[in-house]
């Protein structure tokens, strides 16, 4: 399926889910914005503040149906709760339960078991004067180190070197 396919589905079922916490509170509520642009084990981000919802394309084609009905819901129930309860509530608490329980009839869960193999990004790998000690770091670890952070190796304390890159093969 193409992008802008899954763009028009998630849409749809933000919709439709707005829909049902419209006439649960009987209140009108704002849409929010929508990006399929998140990569990595992580499948949703609420940004109530900003009024956005981010989505893990990879992760919504291998799971469509249960990211559809399942992920979607969570993401927006996040929103919602901020909208209704204010910003001092918990992620996960009460008044997000609710919203997933009550308003939307679905089970409160609070992380997916996605295969997240084919949607996880690649390591970075770095070396330090250890013989053959290759160690990889993640791309927000290489990013710093692009930026002037220094790691250490904590065997040697040398400081780390970039050594090349790695498609990362079986992280959860």
């Amino acid at each position: 399926m193409s992008l802008s396919h899954d763009l028009h589905s998630v849409q749809q079922r933000v919709i439709e889910l707005y829909t049902q916490a419209e006439q649960f509170f009987c209140r009108s509520l704002t849409m929010p914005y929508i990006r399929l642009d998140l990569t990595g084990s992580t499948a949703g981000q609420a940004w109530p503040q900003k009024r956005l919802l981010r989505f893990n394309p990879i992760l919504l084609q291998e799971n469509r149906i249960d990211f559809l009905s399942q992920t979607v819901a969570h993401e927006v129930a996040h929103l919602l709760a901020y909208d209704l309860y204010g910003s001092q509530i918990r992620p996960h608490g009460r008044q997000w339960q609710l919203i997933m329980t009550d308003v939307f009839g679905l089970p409160a869960h609070r992380c997916h078991q996605y295969d997240t193999s084919r949607s996880t990004r690649r390591e970075w790998l770095y070396q330090c004067q250890c013989h053959g000690n290759v160690i990889p770091l993640s791309t927000i670890r290489h990013n710093r180190v692009q930026r002037g952070t220094v790691y250490l190796c904590r065997r040697c304390k040398a400081p780390l070197t970039f050594h090349g890159t790695a498609q990362a093969d079986s992280q959860t």
